[in-house]
């Protein structure tokens, strides 16, 4: 039997439960429904947007979340993009964890230097840090791949 103290925490335990497992379950059904991976391999689903010369972005409407009427700009499709991968990239452990985390936020990176390097920007100095920012996030996405790959779960 319960004491009168357990039974809140109890609970509350159960309902935070039962929310992380909707949550969990609107993640998977929502990467199921976009084409992205499902958790055991967050990564391996993520596209990067086309640049502004092709056809648009990805070539898919990916309208906003309800009470988000944002203006879209050409990095709309990588900011969310960053945000549901990132959101996919859990694994068994912590470090694991933030290996993946941190190559969906470089691949994000990456897209939004490529997204614009495809606009109408025209300052040298924006369009040269944007290809710094895809070279070096390259890189470290190699790097953390590489980690994974030596530290299996």
């Amino acid at each position: 039997m319960f004491t009168f103290t357990e039974r809140p925490v109890r609970r509350t335990a159960i309902a935070l439960s039962t929310l992380f497992l909707l949550a969990v379950a609107g993640c998977a059904a929502t990467a199921s429904d976009s084409g992205m991976a499902m958790p055991d391999r967050p990564m391996a689903g993520m596209s990067m947007p086309q640049s502004a010369s092709s056809s648009g972005m990805m070539g898919q409407d990916h309208a906003m979340p309800p009470g988000m009427n944002m203006p879209r700009t050409v990095f709309s499709e990588a900011e969310m993009g960053i945000h549901r991968a990132m959101m996919m990239a859990t694994d068994v452990n912590t470090q694991r964890t933030w290996a993946r985390k941190m190559i969906a936020h470089h691949r994000g990176a990456i897209a939004m230097s490529q997204a614009l390097l495809g606009s109408d920007a025209t300052d040298a100095e924006a369009r040269r840090m944007a290809q710094a920012v895809i070279d070096a996030q390259t890189r470290e996405i190699a790097e953390l791949e590489s980690w994974l790959e030596r530290h299996p779960g």
